[in-house]
C-alpha cells in the first residue's frame, strides 16, 4: 500500500495546457524520486525515439529512470501520453523541448499502478519534439507507452482523412448514456485511392494490435465496425494508413437500436 502517493495522477496546469488526472482533496502524492544525476544523464543520452500512434512496451526494476522522445509530425489540437497495463508500478514526466527532471517538467502522473495520462491541449505545433521519462516507482513490466495527437470528432459528422501509408490519426467521440450500438462506418469519396484500416476502442486509444475493441478495413467498402451496449465516456478511432490515402468519409454514430 503506498501510503504516502495520491490515488490519482497529479496534474500541473501551465500556460501550454496541460493535464493530468486531478488529486483527490487531500492527497498529498508522493516524494520526488531521488535518483542519482549520472542515471538521469545516461538515461537521456539513450533516448529511444517513439512514433505517433505506435505502442511501445517497456520493464523496468525499482528506480529505474527510461527516456522517450516523440516528434510531432503535425499540428493537432490534443497531444496524449498514455502508460497502461502491465504489472508493477511505472510513473510518467514529460517535457517540452527538454529532457523532463523529477523537479522540472510540463506534467507528472504517478498514480498508484500503470494509468497514467499526460496531455497538451493547446499549442501542438509542427515538429516539437517532446520528452518522456518513465520512471519505476516500482518494479514494472510489460507496460504500454502509447503517444498520439488526436482531434474531436462528433457524432453523425463525417470527416474526410487525408493519411500518407504508416501514418495514424486518431479521433475523440463522446459516447451518450444508453446507447445499444455504436457503429463507424468508412464509405468510399469521390476520387479516393489506396488502402486503410482503422481501429476502435472504448476508454483510451487503440494501442495496435494488442488494445483494440473492434477493427475493419478498406478491402470492402463501406467499412463497417460495432460495439454493442458501448459505455457512455470516451471512444476513439484510429485510422491508420496502409497505403497513400487520398480521402475517404468517417462517421461515428451512437444508436438506440
Amino acid at each position: 500500500m503506498h501510503l504516502s502517493r495520491a490515488v490519482s495522477a497529479v496534474a500541473l496546469v501551465s500556460l501550454f495546457g496541460i493535464g493530468c488526472g486531478e488529486p483527490l482533496p487531500g492527497a498529498e502524492g508522493k516524494a520526488t524520486p531521488q535518483v542519482a544525476p549520472e542515471l538521469l544523464s545516461q538515461s537521456s543520452a539513450l533516448s529511444t525515439a517513439i512514433y505517433n500512434g505506435y505502442p511501445v512496451t517497456v520493464s523496468g526494476g525499482l528506480g529505474s529512470v527510461q527516456t522517450f522522445y516523440l516528434v510531432n509530425p503535425a499540428p493537432a489540437q490534443k497531444l496524449s501520453f498514455t502508460l497502461r497495463g502491465g504489472t508493477g508500478d511505472a510513473d510518467v514526466y514529460v517535457k517540452r523541448y527538454a529532457e523532463p527532471t523529477f523537479t522540472d517538467y510540463d506534467c507528472v502522473s504517478d498514480a498508484v499502478g500503470n494509468t497514467e495520462n499526460c496531455v497538451y491541449t493547446t499549442g501542438v505545433e509542427d515538429d516539437q519534439p517532446y520528452y518522456v521519462v518513465v520512471y519505476g516507482y516500482e518494479a514494472y513490466s510489460n507496460v504500454t507507452l502509447l503517444a498520439y495527437y488526436s482531434h474531436p470528432l462528433a457524432l453523425a459528422t463525417t470527416v474526410t482523412p487525408n493519411i500518407n501509408q504508416l501514418s495514424r490519426t486518431v479521433y475523440e467521440v463522446d459516447v451518450p448514456a444508453g446507447k445499444k450500438r455504436l457503429q463507424v462506418t468508412a464509405t468510399q469519396s469521390s476520387g479516393q485511392s489506396g488502402a486503410f484500416k482503422f481501429y476502435v476502442r472504448q476508454g483510451s486509444a487503440p494501442a495496435v494490435p494488442s488494445a483494440v475493441d473492434c477493427t475493419a478495413d478498406s478491402t470492402t467498402l463501406p467499412a463497417v465496425c460495432s460495439i454493442i451496449n458501448p459505455v457512455a465516456g470516451k471512444a476513439y478511432v484510429m485510422v491508420e494508413g496502409v497505403g497513400n490515402v487520398t480521402s475517404f468519409n468517417l462517421r461515428v454514430d451512437a444508436l438506440t437500436k
